[in-house]
């Protein structure tokens, strides 16, 4: 049950940011070269373009963003671990 719980957790707070940022950023889905003009994230584009997702080809391109903004996640997840890796390491042979 706990397991469950942390899954809904884990998807309100997902979809939470996802719409904070959309929000903050402009949601404008035009590509410009000012970075700091109005944007979209590839969170957003999912959650604002997925309900109009009518064709194939469409909503395979919207999983694909999702396969992609996983992607991006997991490899940053594991350079974070790894780098806490090298820390805990590197403070464990200090203190022998």
């Amino acid at each position: 049950m706990g397991i469950i719980g942390s899954v809904i957790l884990g998807l309100g707070r997902a979809l939470g940011e996802t719409m904070a940022v959309t929000m903050v950023i402009g949601n404008h889905p035009d590509i410009v070269k000012n970075l700091f003009a109005p944007g979209y994230t590839l969170a957003s584009v999912i959650a604002n373009e997925f309900t109009e997702a009518t064709g194939d080809l469409y909503l395979s391109a919207l999983i694909e963003i999702g396969l992609a903004l996983f992607i991006v996640t997991i490899v940053v997840n594991a350079i974070a671990r790894l780098l806490v890796w090298a820390v805990i390491r590197g403070n464990t042979a200090r203190a022998h």
